[in-house]
């Protein structure tokens, strides 16, 4: 390293050697931690790759040998496609990880709400059974309360929106807008 590089020594007295050998066993160790959390959230990638990739086989193979009707075979499509998008939402917030940024909220309350949906599906053919009137009241709670999660998780999701850009405001930052997959960020500067 060159002179110019390096840090100033700090200030009074000197660290003493134990003090010197302590803070490099120190960032040694964090170094070492550092990167075998790199390496864990890349095999965690390629397995939330691979786990997306097995869904979407099980389910073309579900939906080709299927004796049910076509309706149920949609509704289990549906709920199928629905579990891989919370798989590739939380692959991409696993890679927005290793590209250096901080985790987000968003994409948490973005899995809840696709999680909340697939489960509103299931209710939904459940209610297509012939069912007792008690058991049929039920399901209809299920759903209203379903309905009640999400809401407030709509509304969080917009909370922590509307924070943002209340934050980027605030700190005098570029507005934030979202991108193609609804996540907020930083708008080009004006032409």
């Amino acid at each position: 390293m060159d002179d110019e590089t390096r840090t100033p020594p700090p200030r009074g007295r000197p660290r003493p050697p134990s003090a010197l050998a302590q803070s490099d066993l120190e960032a040694l160790l964090l170094r070492i931690l550092t990167r075998i959390e790199r390496a864990l959230l890349y095999v965690v990638a390629f397995v939330l790759l691979c786990v997306a990739g097995g869904i979407m086989v099980m389910m073309v193979v579900t939906a080709i040998s299927a004796s049910a009707s076509w309706a149920d075979t949609v509704s289990v499509i549906l709920e199928e496609l629905l579990l891989v998008l919370i798989v590739v939402e939380i692959f991409v917030t696993v890679q927005m990880h290793l590209k250096g940024r901080h985790l987000q909220v968003d994409p948490f309350i973005i899995v809840g709400i696709i999680a909340v949906v697939r489960h509103v599906l299931s209710v939904v053919v459940r209610l297509k059974v012939t069912m007792t009137a008690q058991q049929s009241r039920e399901q209809f709670t299920e759903l209203a309360v379903y309905a009640g999660v999400t809401l407030v998780l709509v509304l969080a999701l917009a909370l922590a929106r509307w924070s943002k850009r209340a934050s980027a405001r605030r700190s005098g930052s570029r507005p934030q807008s979202p991108d193609r997959r609804g996540s907020w960020t930083r708008s080009p500067p004006p032409s």
